[in-house]
């Protein structure tokens, strides 16, 4: 949802939605402000609620002033965005805050006044302490069963080093020292910090130690030998702070943990999402139970489990207290039904850098393994090293790996291919989740892929992400 907001003079113009609309004010000024960039955005993340993200954008006059008027549903961190440099900050419904900083050091030159002035400094001496990574292509990635655990290098580093006795004990010790200090503050500060925020600082410190907690034993279980039974009892002690939704770290810790919960059931659904939605029932309630089972419903049709989804799906409109979350699950709906299982997928002709035509159509009659990928994606790199012994195996069945890169370095791109000897039929498209085909096919993040039959048509994938998997699937959309 986009918001674009004018300053001139002290009138604010807001366009797409009326001012009343608004609930808080920043506002700011960008001291050394090189004079040649004209705008600064406002980004608040609300896919978890209603599966969108809002943003707003401020022109810079030439004192180097800026503002907006921003809609909050609850207490939560947002981010602003200046010539490529991101910096975070928390805002709260009924709020107004002031933010003076440079261009050359943005985030870190952060001074922070009005109402929400001390919350924010506060914050800006905490993550000073506990360090995070803003950069989203430095973070790591580990998938275990359905679920993304996205970590630092600095955490991936702690993880990998430590036995678990240490690393249990150094994430106990980051712990409190952040209470201890956060404790000794509210009081010197003497109520200058809000209730919200003193409740969201808290979510975020326990959390944070929830959600490694729960990393390091799930992504280190078998290779540093851990004990389930054992480790996880540090689960008995967490008491669910309600009402802090708007915290990142509470949402992927409750994620992470019914996956977990999921994994360690006997009975399994006849798919992963189901079965979580099922079980979400059994220990959360109220907003907790909400956000779980929109979240299935959500990844289950992203997954294209529409016919059976659709049950769940009525049901959960069907109660008053998921309201908060309906255009979420309204909006995967709708979704769904682009590529969906069944479905023609859309016809492309891209020409590769060798000026050699590359399209859907010419493959009729042949099962198309369609891969969007980059050099610098990770988990991308292993996937595409996991598939070179099904390329050479089910070539003679007939399926056809197209691999489409969102590399904008053609030489990196290439030196990929051949270093790592991948086969199959290989496209650059530099302009990424911006070109026409990653739009047509819905692609916003990478890795990605569609299996398409030899009708043309969509067909489904695999419920697990192994290669075993992958290889039957293939296998039997070939002899089909």
């Amino acid at each position: 949802m986009l918001r674009i907001i004018l300053l001139a003079a002290s009138i604010l113009f807001i366009c797409d939605r009326p001012q009343a609309q608004a609930n808080a004010i920043v506002q700011g000024v960008i001291e050394d402000v090189s004079g040649n960039q004209e705008f600064i955005s406002l980004h608040v993340n609300q896919k978890y609620l209603n599966g969108s993200k809002d943003d707003y954008y401020s022109n810079i006059l030439e004192d180097g002033s800026f503002a907006f008027g921003v809609e909050m549903n609850e207490p939560q961190l947002i981010s602003i965005v200046f010539n490529q440099n991101r910096g975070y900050a928390y805002l709260e419904p009924g709020d107004s805050l002031t933010i003076n900083c440079r261009e050359g050091d943005f985030q870190y030159s952060f001074k922070f006044g009005s109402k929400s002035g001390a919350n924010n400094n506060y914050l800006r001496e905490y993550y000073k302490m506990n360090p995070s990574e803003t950069n989203a292509f430095k973070l790591i990635q580990y998938q275990q069963n359905q679920f993304w655990y996205t970590i630092s290098p600095l955490m991936d580093a702690k993880m990998r080093d430590l036995s678990i006795d240490e690393f249990v004990t150094y994430l106990a010790d980051r712990r409190q020292q952040a209470l201890s200090h956060l404790f000794a503050n509210a009081s010197n500060l003497s109520g200058e910090l809000s209730p919200d925020f003193t409740a969201f600082i808290t979510a975020e410190i326990n959390y944070d130690w929830a959600y490694h907690m729960m990393a390091f034993g799930h992504v280190y279980r078998k290779i540093k030998e851990i004990d389930p039974d054992q480790y996880y009892t540090f689960l008995d002690n967490m008491d669910a702070m309600k009402g802090q939704m708007g915290n990142q770290y509470y949402r992927q810790f409750l994620l992470a943990k019914i996956d977990r919960e999921y994994a360690a059931t006997s009975v399994k659904a006849s798919n992963p999402y189901l079965g979580k939605f099922n079980l979400a029932a059994q220990n959360n309630t109220g907003k907790e139970l909400a956000f779980l089972q929109s979240e299935m419903i959500t990844s289950a049709f992203r997954k294209k489990y529409i016919a059976e989804t659709i049950p769940l799906f009525e049901s959960f409109l069907g109660e008053e207290n998921n309201d908060d979350f309906g255009s979420k699950v309204v909006v995967a709906y709708e979704k769904s039904l682009v590529n969906a299982i069944g479905t023609r997928a859309s016809n492309f002709v891209i020409r590769n850098p060798g000026e050699e035509e590359v399209s859907l159509t010419s493959l009729n009659g042949k099962t198309v393994y369609l891969n969007f990928w980059a050099s610098w994606c990770r988990p991308c790199m292993k996937k595409m090293n996991d598939l070179k012994p099904l390329e050479t195996e089910l070539k003679a069945k007939d399926v056809e790996f197209i691999h489409i890169s969102f590399d904008k370095n053609e030489a990196a791109w290439k030196r990929a291919i051949q270093s790592n000897g991948f086969s199959g039929t290989h496209v650059i498209v530099p302009e990424g989740v911006e070109s026409p085909i990653a739009k047509e096919y819905e692609i916003r993040s990478i890795p990605q892929y569609f299996i398409i039959d030899k009708n043309g048509n969509f067909t489904a994938k695999p419920t697990l992400n192994t290669v075993k998997d992958l290889q039957k699937t293939l296998e039997t959309a070939a002899e089909m």
